[in-house]
């Protein structure tokens, strides 16, 4: 009889985890399988309390950790156990929200094409208007240097606004290597190293190093690469050396960025599968005035990819090219897009900071670039505005783009690519279609900025009049 219910019970351990880990989902016609932690389940409760601990225990499960900010327990199935029999049993109870595999998330895979140093470089003297960044204006593989800076009108949006270092960034990603030459005077070490379990979230990847520098490479040092915003950074490092990670590890990631006084969350990863958790975590760090920015997918697929695809979350598709930059093949697309920025393709490659060396910058493209664009964009948005929500930051970022593809929002560019002068140069807006406050630029009216805030009037009435008929707009 025992040996009978220990065959029963290996039966459903097996069933059970036969129906989780070959879940299959199709992307370009190909069947692919989500990945989850074996025997592992983010359990949602409605209050957390050591009876409802003691009832999930006492159905075989081990409890391996508590998220108490969003009332998520992590647990492991313990073995002997019949999962599907417990999950039915404590699903039965009014005190349990969801259960949930522990889903693997990913970078977007990142296309290193050419790694290379800067020891000694010659500062460019083309313009005294333009940063004095050896490679602002050029190269040595590609002759193009910082295109991908130079088609959003970043030098001329540092005419308005540098940045602040009081707005803080954090990178959720593989982590950051904080002894980069180009990177060690904006980070700040109060992020975590949730793979490893320290207080020291270094970079054994290269992936966070690269996007770091996209958002906060030290700008005008006569050194390297010209970043974005020159605000602070954080690492949360929730991604391993092969960039991958879990759920549960990127919720804890965002919480603790969103409770460490982080303004903007880069979220260059993903997987296409929803997870209730990882969208009670993002409407957390929501709720405590976060912007969220997550890259949508290099897989040219109109498949939700989250993060991204979450409402509360800016979902960056990626183009390449200049000056009349275009769609990048590989992007994902869909009624979930909010924005693109440039991402990078076929010579035209975003050129970044790199975790061999700390000299080291390293040619890449994929979505995983065009997001930190926006989390750049978004801090000199909120250094010039401390006070701006993060929807106020969101929609100032949305009224600034440039127009791409067809006109009005669209499922490849969403509200067109982003320009971070017109974003800086419009009107802050309290409230769209009721009463708002305008607040103009003071002594920063010259004609240029004049035109420009103009401009972003006629965009505000026609997003307001666009809201109002409810026209083919995405769900965000």
């Amino acid at each position: 009889m025992r040996k009978r219910s220990d065959l029963i019970a290996v039966l459903c351990i097996l069933l059970l985890a036969f129906s989780m880990a070959v879940k299959t989902f199709t992307v370009n016609g190909e069947n692919m399988e989500a990945d989850v932690v074996s025997g592992e389940f983010l359990i949602g409760v409605r209050e957390m309390n050591e009876t409802l601990i003691a009832s999930v225990e006492k159905n075989g499960f081990e409890v391996v950790k508590r998220i108490d900010q969003i009332n998520v327990l992590v647990v492991k199935a313990r073995n002997g156990v019949c999962v599907e029999a417990s999950i039915k049993s404590l699903l039965d109870s009014q005190s349990i929200r969801y259960i949930e595999p522990n889903y693997i998330v990913k970078m977007t895979p990142m296309k290193v094409v050419k790694v290379i140093e800067d020891k000694g470089l010659q500062t460019s003297q083309e313009s005294r208007s333009s940063p004095n960044d050896p490679f602002w204006f050029t190269d040595p593989l590609f002759g193009v240097g910082q295109w991908n800076m130079r088609v959003i009108d970043a030098d001329k949006a540092w005419g308005v606004e540098k940045g602040n270092h009081t707005v803080i960034v954090a990178v959720i990603d593989t982590g950051v290597r904080r002894t980069h030459h180009d990177l060690d005077a904006n980070y700040i070490a109060i992020g975590y190293d949730w793979v490893n379990d320290d207080n020291d979230p270094d970079d054994d990847n290269g992936h966070g190093t690269h996007v770091a520098g996209i958002i906060a490479a030290e700008t005008d040092n006569g050194y390297g690469i010209a970043g974005l915003a020159q605000v602070s950074i954080m690492a949360e490092k929730v991604l391993n050396e092969r960039g991958y990670g879990t759920v549960d590890n990127l919720i804890l990631g965002i919480i603790h960025a969103a409770d460490s006084g982080a303004d903007i969350l880069n979220l260059s990863l993903g997987t296409y599968e929803y997870s209730s958790a990882l969208e009670d975590a993002v409407n957390y760090a929501y709720d405590k005035g976060c912007v969220m920015i997550a890259a949508v997918g290099n897989d040219n697929t109109d498949r939700p990819h989250y993060p991204a695809a979450l409402s509360k979350v800016i979902a960056v598709a990626s183009t390449y090219g200049e000056p009349n930059d275009v769609r990048a093949p590989y992007s994902n697309y869909g009624s979930w897009v909010t924005v693109s920025a440039p991402g990078g393709y076929e010579g035209y490659y975003v050129l970044s900071t790199y975790n061999q060396s700390d000299d080291a910058f390293a040619y890449v493209y994929g979505t995983s670039q065009a997001t930190p664009h926006v989390s750049g964009l978004a801090a000199l948005y909120k250094s010039l505005h401390p006070t701006a929500t993060n929807k106020e930051v969101e929609e100032a970022i949305e009224r600034g783009v440039e127009d791409k593809g067809k006109e009005g929002w669209d499922e490849l560019y969403g509200y067109g690519r982003v320009n971070a002068y017109r974003t800086l140069a419009t009107i802050p807006v309290t409230s769209v279609g009721g009463e708002g406050e305008i607040v103009y630029l003071q002594g920063r009216l010259n004609q240029p900025v004049y035109l420009a805030l103009l401009t972003s009037l006629v965009a505000v009435a026609l997003l307001t009049v666009k809201k109002a008929l409810n026209l083919h707009l995405p769900r965000k």
